[in-house]
């Protein structure tokens, strides 16, 4: 029985936050979510970025999604490494990611990072995904109670995110036990760090995707939310339900830094077109040129060309992602195996220092030799 999505999609930057790092996007086969960090504007490029990466996806009708999935955040990270190499300002920026697709009869969740996948069943709200988080390792380890988590000084240190380093790991790929009836969520951490998992379970709940969506963004707020907050809400439909066969809803929605526009250097602009060149990428609206979106952005849907085969096949290494499949009700997912990494550069209560270019270090030093030498003259001529 072929599935698809019926969708509402919202953010806001919080209490705080002046900027919104956070992109989501959502279509009747694909919904995608990316919660964005680093300094400056790194983090919002990158949730931008890999948000149009994973959006070619949507194009890639009769593709099984789990290879898909993969492919796609292989092509990411080069990216952000490739525009990180070239503008420092962009260092260490990466991002969070998590997305649900059909193929048709399946529905597969991908996941890096801490935003997270809910599943409401009857009543009950399921977590599909698990945080590659310190913190979660430490609940899996019997060290720390998730209600203690939740107020840890290092809650936001992540173990695993799509960033810009080229060795980094894949995305854990779930194939999920999703059915018609079914409502999903994808949220960022901003709604999940703030809620209770009852509050979001009774909150989508609500009969109407909308006004559950809509709820969910104002209880986080409510409660104080320091963070942008995102949430894709999702009602799994059977595509029978479309007369022509075809998947139930409209075009494809996206909200958040890929909606907004980002800001790109000449340089990072130069090495994000010669690593995706066939991947078009406005900085003023990246999402143009993804079907459906067009209109709005002015862009001719009939000149989009999707990426080839040849430069995804040369992103791809011979490593698979392990599977796994959701084990019950929220709290209760298996532990995963993560590798170790730096403290997340988006916590709302660290601000983020300015880096300093490494290009600019050998003027520095050349200006501090003059000034000994200036010295050293005047103590033999004096």
């Amino acid at each position: 029985m072929a599935v698809s999505f019926r969708y509402a999609v919202r953010t806001d930057l919080g209490t705080v936050r002046t900027n919104n790092e956070d992109s989501a996007f959502a279509s009747p086969r694909l919904l995608v979510l990316a919660d964005g960090m680093g300094g400056h504007a790194a983090g919002e490029v990158a949730s931008a970025v890999a948000l149009r990466v994973f959006a070619e996806v949507d194009h890639r009708e009769g593709a099984e999604l789990a290879p898909e999935f993969l492919r796609a955040g292989r092509l990411a990270r080069r990216a952000l490494f490739a525009m990180s190499e070239a503008d420092p300002l962009l260092e260490s920026m990466g991002t969070t990611l998590v997305t649900v697709g059909s193929d048709g009869d399946r529905v597969s969740v991908g996941h890096i990072g801490d935003s997270r996948v809910y599943a409401l069943r009857d009543g009950a709200l399921y977590q599909l995904t698990t945080d590659h988080t310190h913190v979660q390792r430490l609940i899996d380890s019997g060290e720390l109670t998730p209600e203690r988590a939740r107020t840890h000084p290092y809650r936001s240190m992540l173990l695993k995110s799509l960033d810009d380093q080229p060795a980094g790991p894949d995305l854990d790929i779930i194939e999920a036990q999703i059915e018609p009836g079914d409502r999903v969520l994808l949220c960022s951490d901003g709604l999940s760090d703030y809620l209770e998992p009852d509050v979001i379970g009774a909150t989508l709940m609500a009969p109407d995707r909308e006004q559950a969506a809509a709820d969910l963004i104002e209880a986080a707020l409510s409660v104080g939310t320091r963070d942008n907050v995102t949430v894709v809400v999702a009602d799994v439909v059977t595509d029978d339900e479309q007369p022509d066969g075809r998947p139930p809803g409209g075009a494809p929605v996206v909200v958040g830094a890929a909606e907004d526009g980002v800001s790109l250097s000449a340089e990072a602009a130069a090495a994000l077109r010669g690593c995706l060149p066939e991947v078009p990428f406005d900085a003023t609206a990246p999402m143009a040129g993804v079907r459906g979106l067009a209109a709005a952005s002015g862009d001719d849907q009939s000149s989009h060309t999707p990426v080839s085969e040849q430069t995804e096949e040369a992103a791809l290494s011979s490593a698979t992602s392990p599977k796994t499949r959701p084990t019950g009700p929220t709290g209760t997912a298996t532990a995963r195996s993560e590798t170790a990494g730096a403290p997340r550069g988006t916590d709302p209560d660290v601000v983020p220092v300015p880096q300093t270019p490494s290009s600019s270090l050998p003027g520095v030093l050349a200006a501090a030799a003059v000034v000994v030498l200036v010295a050293l003259l005047y103590l033999l001529l004096g």
